[in-house]
């Protein structure tokens, strides 16, 4: 466009080059440089509303329980203004790229035809060149028009980049093994031997040389407060997480030999919060082996005591258990949970806080049935409760991630230490 009003009429055309360059090159970076900071915090506190809004929905029963909807409201509240300050200041960062754009059109088309009429004045151009000429000038802007709104959806995006970038940074928690092991058949036997786990570089000790043994039959209980190291135990042997020291094996090898999956395989669990998805009853149970049969889930849940509540649905094992099992209590939620581990049937199961969240009557049930389920299966039992412990093969006791006590009931009972005391005491380990 610049080269052919050159040719009609170079100092129009000049006029045209400078307005195009200030239009292309001046006013997207003054755009951005005026959304600069609401670009790099917008992506960030969008984040943190559907945090907040997704927390107070999800949360809304227990808010309203505690008397907390009003603070919850209030975060939200404080969360969507802080937003809507960011948006206003990318708006109007906008508008002053497309202001600046259309201001520079305007003047420079003017700028333009003023020198073509002048020049048909003096007779050096005629007024069809002329018309050519405006329009060209007019029509050559809208190359540029669009340069500020992509260089903000261009810093947009960077900031987006750095987001994803410092996760993708992130060191993997569990490092594969460039030629995993065969996964083990038949008996196993796994090893923790002067464990430590780092959650950070220079972080302290989750775990400060934990010893565990758990060979086919052997039941193990982690016992000890809040914080003390019990389920950084459960990831590392489930292989979300590497130890820093000490050494874990599975038949002898290395665990971090093996491939993941093929570990998880073998080493199954209940989780703290077993997630429960918006499906049917078997779907769910299904999850813990997916080729499984009618009769093999029968079983399960007989075995689990889940059948009569099953059988008590209105559409049986077809019943949907709504969000997150919105449709089932604590109780069922666990017993599912632990029958989908059954049906897995791992060598060795760990149970992390299986009756967390339950009444005392549940949980004593619960904790009963799996006395009696785990019998002759290699388990690792995480628990704050002190009940059935009697049962159990070695209880470890755990505080800020190192071993205080360790023995049978009967052992730990005659120390007469922190473990006789709450025996004596409260059904649960306090904090």
């Amino acid at each position: 466009a610049v080269t052919v009003c050159l040719l009609i009429l170079a100092p129009a055309g000049g006029l045209l080059a400078l307005g195009l360059l200030a239009a292309g090159v001046v006013a997207p970076p003054l755009a951005v440089a005026a959304s600069r900071r609401s670009a790099r915090a917008t992506a960030p506190a969008r984040g943190e509303l559907s945090a907040t809004v997704t927390d107070l929905l999800s949360g809304a029963a227990e808010l309203h329980a505690f008397g907390a909807q009003g603070t919850a409201l209030t975060a939200a509240t404080e969360a969507d203004a802080k937003l809507t300050a960011l948006s206003r200041r990318s708006a109007a960062a906008t508008g002053l790229g497309a202001g600046l754009t259309t201001g520079l059109t305007g003047l420079t088309v003017w700028g333009v035809l003023l020198l073509g009429v002048a020049a048909v004045g003096h007779g050096t151009l005629t007024r069809v060149p002329l018309a050519v000429l405006t329009l060209t000038a007019l029509a050559a802007f809208e190359a540029v028009t669009v340069m500020p709104a992509a260089a903000l959806q261009l810093g947009a995006a960077r900031a987006s980049a750095r987001r994803i970038g410092t996760i993708l940074d992130e060191p993997d928690p569990v490092t594969e093994p460039a030629v995993p092991r065969p996964r083990p058949s038949g008996p196993v036997h796994v090893r923790m031997s002067g464990v430590q786990v780092r959650y950070e570089p220079d972080g302290p000790l989750a775990l400060d040389g934990l010893d565990l043994d758990l060979s086919a039959g052997r039941r193990v209980a982690l016992i000890g407060p809040s914080g003390a190291g019990k389920s950084t135990a459960a990831a590392v042997l489930l292989r979300f997480r590497d130890p820093a020291g000490g050494a874990v094996t599975l038949n002898g090898a290395d665990l971090a030999s093996y491939a993941a999956d093929d570990v998880r395989t073998v080493i199954g669990g209940c989780p703290q919060d077993p997630h429960i998805f918006d499906a049917t009853v078997r779907d769910n149970l299904r999850l813990g082996r997916p080729g499984a049969s009618g009769d093999e889930l029968t079983a399960v849940a007989a075995r689990t005591r889940l059948l009569p509540w099953i059988d008590s649905l209105p559409k049986s094992w077809d019943t949907p258990v709504g969000a997150h099992g919105a449709a089932m209590s604590g109780g069922e939620r666990q017993r599912l949970a632990l029958a989908r581990a059954l049906l897995a049937d791992p060598a060795v199961l760990v149970l992390d806080e299986p009756t967390a969240h339950l009444d005392p009557e549940t949980r004593a049930a619960l904790t009963a049935d799996l006395l009696t389920l785990t019998a002759g299966r290699a388990t690792l039992l995480i628990t704050h409760e002190m009940e059935g412990l009697d049962q159990i093969d070695e209880i470890v006791v755990l505080d800020h991630g190192k071993v205080t006590e360790r023995g049978t009931h009967a052992e730990l009972m005659r120390a007469g230490g922190r473990y006789r005391q709450l025996q004596d005491g409260p059904s649960f380990w306090p904090g």
